[in-house]
């Protein structure tokens, strides 16, 4: 029994020697790229509003998929996954979820793990905000009235999809980052990460609906890497 504790124990310092740590940053570059579809682009579509046609409209855009003519894909979170040190996390933002038109907007929300994402409610009907890591839920409220907040400290990382149980047609996305080098697509797919200390990182993707991707990229003192990736 006395073996296990200490293994534990050993474990959780080795845990929290490997957490993030903030400080300056010298000689820091930048790592840009674009993301693009992987195949032909696929054409727009709309979901069905299934409820509450007057305050949600007949049907609402696929965001799930946001593909520009050339291929590039917007809301995919690019980011440093094993970065140990570097710049400051920002654990002050304060983000909001916003129901608006029976849509998350943003569609995509980026927070520092730790921090409170808050959600609102501005549609004067019933919404619950069920947000998903893997298969196991991570946080689960009902929003029955106009203007209502909640708030919930997000203390799990990672990428989380984001939907409503009572209009199943509601999607969204949540990543909480662990550390300050990410970004998040634009509508042309590119991206870029800047003050990256100099070094040779593990790079990854998210994106609510595309598999993953990992890669490799080595910054120089002042210089830049590029990583372009195709999803799908």
């Amino acid at each position: 029994m006395r073996s296990l504790t200490l293994a534990a124990a050993l474990l959780v310092a080795g845990l929290a020697r490997a957490e993030y740590k903030e400080g300056p940053v010298t000689g820091g570059g930048t790592v840009t790229g674009k993301v693009s579809y992987d195949g032909a682009v696929p054409a727009p579509k709309k979901l069905t509003v299934t409820k509450d046609p007057k305050v949600c409209g007949a049907s609402q855009p696929d965001e799930a998929w946001l593909v520009a003519s050339d291929g590039g894909v917007e809301n995919v979170v690019v980011y440093l996954a094993d970065i140990k040190a570097g710049k400051k996390l920002d654990g002050d933002m304060k983000p909001i979820v916003d129901q608006k038109a029976c849509r998350y907007t943003p569609h995509l929300q980026v927070i520092p793990v730790h921090a409170d994402l808050q959600f609102k409610n501005s549609d004067s009907i019933l919404h619950n905000v069920h947000v998903f890591l893997g298969g196991s839920t991570v946080y689960n409220g009902a929003m029955p009235t106009k203007d209502k907040m909640l708030s919930k400290k997000m203390d799990k990382a990672g990428g989380m999809k984001l939907k409503c149980d009572v209009h199943s047609f509601m999607r969204g996305g949540v990543f909480v980052a662990e550390n300050p080098y990410f970004a998040v697509t634009g509508k042309d797919g590119s991206f870029s990460i800047s003050d990256v200390p100099p070094g040779t990182y593990k790079i990854m993707t998210w994106h609510e609906e595309a598999a993953p991707k990992t890669g490799s990229v080595t910054v120089a003192a002042n210089g830049s890497a590029k990583w372009d990736v195709k999803v799908k």
